[in-house]
């Protein structure tokens, strides 16, 4: 579907599962090279993909990695910072520790592997960083500070990387709604314990708020990332995309009766 994204060489952070593996299979379409950095290799690694093992909150981690890469592959073109944690609290109970490590994964790890990459953008004269935020970017849940901090902080970061590397390097900003991920399935445990149809009924509750009466696949992430990506979006860059399904639309409110 976009061939100039074939041997191109893509990287994606936490792509063992949820939006990141199923970005990983996406680039796999369209055969670039596609290199997943997280914590673990999956059970089940997919075929074709290089995986490196690093946590993208480890400075010296990152930036070791970034460099065997350019020395063994090749400069990056294009980086997912999919990596991403969330955890519960209101700002009262949000202790240091819990404020650190979603501010560490969330927000650092996307700047360091920005930073370690940018170069070789530059170099090359072309590059694409994408990341993922959240609905969470604009209107909120309660009890969750850190991460929705986080999330509104990866928009700066776009903004910031469109602006200083313009022409030569877009950046945008992916903001799903509920996808059903391995990260939503353990929020639904949370809620309503590990009965198999409690936890649908939880995603039919999460659905019944989209506009589109459901929650949404990784996939339809990915091919959005993947979309943006290509040169079909060369004129977007410094933008933040809801991929929502329609969350964001409605207004809490009562309206007068239709005549």
């Amino acid at each position: 579907m976009y061939p100039e994204l074939k041997n191109k060489i893509v990287l994606v952070t936490g792509g063992t599962r949820g939006i990141g593996e199923a970005t990983v299979k996406a680039f796999l379409e369209e055969e670039s090279i596609v290199i997943s950095l997280d914590k673990e290799i999956p059970e089940k690694p997919l075929k074709n993909v290089i995986y490196k093992i690093v946590d993208v909150s480890d400075n010296e981690g990152v930036k070791k990695t970034i460099t065997e890469i350019g020395n063994e592959i090749g400069n990056i073109n294009i980086v997912i910072n999919n990596a991403g944690i969330e955890k519960y609290n209101p700002v009262h109970l949000t202790d240091e520790e819990m404020w650190d490590e979603i501010m560490n994964v969330n927000v650092k790890g996307a700047f360091l592997v920005s930073k370690y990459t940018i170069p070789m953008m530059l170099k090359e004269r072309y590059g694409v960083i994408i990341n993922v935020a959240s609905v969470q970017s604009f209107a909120i849940t309660r009890n969750a500070a850190a991460y929705v901090t986080s999330k509104h902080a990866l928009l700066g970061l776009t903004k910031s990387i469109a602006l200083d590397y313009a022409p030569y390097i877009r950046s945008i900003a992916v903001c799903p709604a509920t996808i059903r991920t391995p990260l939503t399935d353990w929020a639904a445990k949370l809620e309503v314990g590990d009965d198999p149809k409690k936890i649908e009924e939880k995603y039919k509750e999460w659905g019944s708020y989209h506009l589109l009466g459901r929650v949404g696949k990784p996939e339809e992430v990915a091919n959005v990332i993947k979309f943006l990506s290509s040169n079909q979006a060369s004129f977007i860059t410094g933008s933040s995309i809801l991929v929502d399904g329609g969350i964001l639309v409605p207004l809490p409110i009562s309206t007068p009766k239709v005549i």
